[in-house]
C-alpha cells in the first residue's frame, strides 16, 4: 500500500509529515477528508485532528510519531534524520520536546490571531505571545551559535518539524514579527538553511500548497494565486 497522509498543508504538523516522507526518498498520497467525521475519527485518529498517516498494516497520528516511525522504518535511505550517535539522538529528542511544549505554544497563539483578524489581530493576545516566543528565539539564537543544527552537526527532525513552522510564520506575521527572525543571526542562518533543502522544496512546490502562498503577508507567495 502506498504511503497516505490524511490533513492539509493548511496545518504545519502534516507538512511536517510529508517532509519526513519525501527526507527518505518516498512518496505519499496528500488525502483530504473531514477530520470530524466519524469516519475519520473512528479509522484513523479519535481526536480529529491532522495528520494521520497509513502505511501498510499501520495507522499513526501525531506528527512526530509518524516522523519517528518514517525515520525509522525507511532508515538507510535518503537523509538519516535520528541522529548519527546516541549523543546526537538525545539532542534530538530533546529539541522534540522543545518544540513541542515551548516553540509551539506562542507561535499558536499568534497564528490563530492573526487568522482570526488578519487586518487587525488583537494587540492584547498577540503581543505578549510575540514576547514569549522572542524569549524562545533567544534560546535557539544561544545554541545555533554553537551548533550548526539542533543536535549538532547534522541535520534531524529535530530541524525538519520547524520548516513548516517558519514558512506559516513568514506567510502570515507582519515586518516587524519578522525581524524577530531576520534580527537573530544564527536562527535566521539555520532557517535558511533548513528550507533550501530539496525534499522542502519539492514539498512546497505540490499543488496542494497553496494557502500560504496566497497569503498577503508572504514575500515568497505566488502573485499569480488568487
Amino acid at each position: 500500500m502506498a504511503i497516505k497522509i490524511y490533513g492539509s498543508f493548511r496545518w504545519p504538523f502534516a507538512m511536517a509529515a510529508g517532509l519526513a516522507v519525501y527526507e527518505k526518498d518516498q512518496e505519499f498520497e496528500l488525502v483530504r477528508m473531514d477530520m470530524k467525521l466519524p469516519e475519520y475519527m473512528n479509522n484513523f485518529n479519535p481526536f480529529g485532528k491532522s495528520p494521520s498517516y497509513q502505511d501498510e498494516d499501520i495507522i499513526l497520528f501525531e506528527s512526530k510519531a509518524i516522523m519517528k516511525y518514517v525515520a525509522t522504518k525507511f532508515d538507510g535511505q535518503g537523509s538519516p534524520l535520528l541522529g548519527s550517535t546516541v549523543h546526537e539522538q538525545a539532542l534530538c529528542n530533546q529539541w522534540l520536546e522543545v518544540h513541542s511544549h515551548s516553540f509551539t505554544p506562542p507561535h499558536r497563539v499568534i497564528s490563530k490571531a492573526i487568522f482570526r483578524n488578519p487586518e487587525q489581530p488583537d494587540a492584547s493576545v498577540v503581543k505578549p505571545a510575540l514576547e514569549a516566543f522572542e524569549k524562545v528565539l533567544d534560546i535557539y539564537e544561544a545554541r545555533l551559535s554553537a551548533s550548526k543544527y539542533l543536535a549538532g552537526d547534522s541535520y534531524t527532525l529535530a530541524d525538519l518539524t520547524h520548516t513548516p513552522f517558519f514558512y506559516m510564520f513568514n506567510a502570515i506575521a507582519d515586518e516587524g514579527a519578522q525581524k524577530l527572525l531576520t534580527s537573530r543571526k544564527h536562527v535566521y542562518a539555520w532557517i535558511q538553511d533548513i528550507s533550501s533543502r530539496p525534499a522542502w522544496k519539492k514539498l512546497t512546490d505540490r499543488p496542494e500548497n497553496k494557502y500560504y502562498k496566497r497569503s498577503r503577508y508572504s514575500s515568497n507567495r505566488d502573485k499569480s494565486c488568487p
